[in-house]
Formats: structure tokens, sequence, C-alpha cells
């Protein structure tokens, strides 16, 4: 039986070509204890986090939404 070639050591590995599960603004809200009409406003007035527009969606990256959270970090007094 012969199975898959085996790939050498020295050659680099295969890029990763999973994409990562972007959030919808419901998750995004839910996440940030937000409304999702607080989300939309946010988007229009050019606020906020980072977001895909991808036809008629919005997506959120959870790397843009974890750095959109410790940007908003306040220290207590």
């Amino acid at each position: 039986m012969t199975g898959p070639p085996r790939q050498r050591s020295d050659q680099p590995a295969p890029p990763d070509t999973r994409l990562e599960t972007l959030l919808d603004e419901y998750e995004f809200s839910r996440i940030t204890k937000r409304s999702v009409a607080s989300v939309r406003r946010d988007r229009l007035l050019g606020q906020g986090c980072p977001y895909a527009k991808l036809g008629a969606l919005v997506r959120y990256r959870p790397e843009d939404v974890k750095a959109y959270i410790e940007r908003n970090l306040r220290a207590a007094h």
C-alpha cells in the first residue's frame, strides 16, 4: 500500500488556507454588551470597531474586536 507522498522536512509547510470565523453584528453586540442599534450608529458615524462590509453583510474579525476592547480599557481611580 502506498499513501500520500511525504513532505521533506526542508520544505516549508503549506500555508494555512483556512479563513478565520468572522463575527456578525449580533455576536459583536453580545460580546461588547451593547445594543445592535448602538453598534450600527457607531458604524454610521465612522466610530467603533473596524469591520468588513461583504455586500450587505457586516462582519468583524475577532482580533479587531479584541483590540477594540483593549483600546477602550480605562484604569480605575
